[in-house]
Parts: C-alpha cells; sequence; structure tokens
C-alpha cells in the first residue's frame, strides 16, 4: 500500500530551453505513516535523460540511467522529517533539481487501560521525581530546591529506611541504577550525581556535555538515557556521561513533547508525559511510540503540581508501579490492552 507516491513530471528536454521537473500527487511538508512505501517514479522521455541521482537528505542514495521508479523503504527511516531530492541531467547538458521534504509519522499506538493489583502508601512531601524497586524496597529521588532527596523506602509501609539530602542548590530529578551505582539528574544545574547504592555515598560527579535540563533517566545495559522535557531522548556514555546520539520521539499526531521519567523494560522505554495522565511506550530504535497507557482515574490528583510521575518495573509480577508528587498512595498496576 503507498500512502505516499511521488511522481516526478518531467518534460521534454530541448537544446534551447531548460527542461522542467515537479513533483507530483504530494505537497511539500506533507506527512507519511511508517510501513508504506515512498515511490519516486520519473515521467518524461527516457531517451532525452543521461542520468538521474537520488538524494535523501543531502546524502545520495543511488544514480540512475533509465528514469524509472525508485523506491525507498520507509521502515528504515527515523521518525520526522526527511527531504528527497532528484537531480536530473539531459542529455543537452542541462539539469534540473526537484525536492520536497515530509514528516515520517507513527502508526496510531495501541491503546491499554489498567488493572491495580495493590495499593500502598506514599509520602505526600515526597515531590517524586524519579523511582526504582528492588524486591520490597523503593528508590526515590524527589526535587524542590532546599528538599532534593535520594531515599530508599520500605513497600509495604511506605517508611523512609535511608535518606540522602542533594543540597540546597539542587533540584533533584529522575535517577537509575548501573550495577551498584545510582545515577542521579538534576534539573538545571547541569550536574549529574553517582552515589553507591547501598551506602549512598558520593563516587563522582558529572557535568552535562552540552547545556540541558535534567528531567528523566534509564539504562538500557549500555547506555544512558535522558529526557530533557523536550520531545528527544538522549542517550550517553555512563563512563563519561557524553550524548552518543539523539532519538526524536512521534505519535501519530507528530512530536511528543514533555517526555519526564523513564524505566526501561524489555527493550523498550516507558515515559511519563509532564501534565499528562498516560504513560507512552516507545521504541528506542526509531522514536515510534507504540503503545500509550491511560491512567485517568487513577487518582484525582488536583490541585496543580501534583502531576502523575514515577514509573517502576516489578520483574517477577512484570507489573507496574506507579506514584505522582506528594500523591498519598503508590499502585501497583498491570497494563491491559483495551
Amino acid at each position: 500500500m503507498r500512502l505516499l507516491y511521488f511522481l516526478l513530471i518531467l518534460f521534454m528536454f530541448a537544446c534551447t530551453e531548460t527542461a522542467t521537473v515537479r513533483f507530483a500527487n504530494v505537497t511539500d511538508g506533507g506527512s507519511i505513516t511508517l510501513g508504506n512505501t515512498i515511490d519516486l517514479s520519473l515521467e518524461g522521455v527516457a531517451n532525452e535523460v543521461d542520468s538521474i541521482q537520488y538524494y535523501l537528505n543531502n546524502q545520495l542514495l543511488k544514480t540512475e540511467t533509465d528514469p524509472t521508479r525508485f523506491t525507498l523503504n520507509s521502515a528504515e527511516l527515523k521518525m520526522g522529517t526527511h527531504t528527497v531530492a532528484a537531480l536530473v541531467f539531459a542529455k543537452t547538458g542541462q539539469k534540473q533539481r526537484v525536492s520536497a521534504s515530509f514528516t515520517l509519522l507513527a502508526p496510531a499506538p495501541k491503546q491499554f487501560r489498567y488493572e491495580i493489583i495493590n495499593q500502598y502508601p506514599h509520602d505526600t512531601n515526597a515531590y517524586t521525581q524519579g523511582l526504582q524497586i528492588e524486591a520490597d524496597i523503593l528508590y526515590e529521588t524527589t526535587g524542590l530546591y532546599g528538599s532534593s532527596t535520594l531515599r530508599k523506602v520500605d513497600l509495604k509501609s511506605g517508611n523512609i529506611t535511608k535518606s540522602k539530602k542533594l543540597g540546597d542548590s539542587y533540584f533533584g530529578e529522575g535517577m537509575t541504577f548501573v550495577g551498584d551505582s545510582i545515577y542521579v539528574l538534576t534539573y538545571r544545574e547541569n550536574t549529574c550525581f553517582v552515589f553507591d547504592r547501598n551506602s549512598f555515598e558520593l563516587i563522582k560527579t558529572f557535568t552535562y556535555d552540552q547545556p540541558r535540563e535534567g528531567w528523566g533517566l534509564a539504562y538500557n545495559g549500555q547506555e544512558l538515557i535522558q529526557t530533557d522535557g523536550s520531545d528527544k531522548l538522549y542517550f550517553m556514555d555512563p563512563k563519561t556521561f557524553h550524548v552518543t546520539r539523539t532519538v526524536p520521539i512521534f505519535d501519530r499526531n507528530g512530536p511528543v513533547y514533555q517526555l519526564n521519567e523513564l524505566e526501561y523494560i524489555n527493550g523498550k522505554i516507558y515515559a511519563n508525559v509532564y501534565q499528562e495522565d498516560y504513560i507512552v511506550v516507545i521504541n528506542p530504535a526509531n522514536g515510534v511510540v507504540e503503545s500509550r497507557i491511560n491512567l485517568i482515574g487513577l487518582y484525582d490528583h488536583r490541585p496543580e503540581d501534583n502531576e502523575l510521575n514515577g514509573i517502576a518495573y516489578n520483574k517477577q509480577d512484570s507489573t507496574l508501579y506507579i506514584t505522582g508528587k506528594r500523591w498519598p498512595h503508590l499502585f501497583e498496576i498491570k497494563p491491559q490492552l483495551r
């Protein structure tokens, strides 16, 4: 099935005038859905064409001598805006270039609701930013200047068993485990702290290699994955904290902004979206939002600044632990396909 059909119309080349090339059946600035082919076809007088160069994002893809169809596979492209172009050379020595930009969008995500498995107490003073679980111990980071902490919490009672203050000049954000260490982001301080998981002793401090806000953090076993409230995931070397690649995130409507707290689960990235009552499930290879977990009604978190935030994964039962900023409860849920 073709959602996007590029038709290159080549008018007769003449020795005394410049040939005209244009795209038809597509509007520059349009969009296509992942999984559909991108078909570029050239129509004209074949014996007047010497060669055609096809480009994607200014990179030469192929040179053809026969002005026939050239097809791109959208599954091999990342989400976002791309530009295709054709440079047509006539035997007369003349040349013409045509180009068009399009946005590659994700297909409609699967929709999930939830089943509540358990409900546990949660500290209403905890401005939750990051969440992890190991056995029945929650590891949590909290935010706000003067109140930011890294803490261990007993799951069933909600009691804080260990806590470390980050310092009054730091606003704590997301966190993740890397081996026996805990990496903790800060909001606008351009700093990441690394603590020993057991003692909470400071091991090292990283400064971001490029200024950006710290929001969520996860680890895929090789790379750290960070959000900054934009529509991007930053993949980083945990030894240097340097960004190695950036992946833009899209759903069927376009870029997904305000990506917040993260959890890496079975090859996918689960992300809170700031001030929204749902979690998006992202394919990190191409940035596609493949699923969406609707959590409306889980907890009435009015007033404002009391948003859903915090995702932890129970590997044994394949359930999620969900809470929010200053929520009185932490919920264990199981997503259910609608």
